[in-house]
């Protein structure tokens, strides 16, 4: 189960993500992104309570950043990766193409 949590502060949104982000939940993030990328001018996504990311969250992650540096608005950022979830960018190599904090 992932509950994500919106925030909008001025242009920037923030998806706050808690529990699982795997194959079964990955559509409603999508769904959350897709909502608001158009007018976003940054978007952060905070994992401080994601326990488990799948490849079908990395790529959300991946086509956002895509996205974004399309438009000229390349402000992507993934905050508070637990160390299991950091270990996945690592192996994926995906912490060398996302701004991780």
């Amino acid at each position: 189960m992932l509950n994500i949590r919106k925030t909008i502060q001025n242009d920037a949104v923030t998806f706050e993500l808690e529990g699982r982000l795997n194959t079964a939940s990955a559509p409603m993030l999508q769904d959350a992104v897709d909502e608001v990328i158009g007018d976003a001018a940054a978007i952060v996504f905070d994992f401080k309570n994601l326990e488990y990311l799948s490849s079908a969250g990395l790529r959300i992650l991946l086509t956002t950043q895509q996205t974004m540096e399309e438009t000229g608005r390349p402000d992507v950022t993934i905050q508070g990766a637990n160390a299991d979830i950091q270990g996945v960018f690592a192996v994926t190599g995906f912490d060398s193409v996302l701004n991780i904090k």
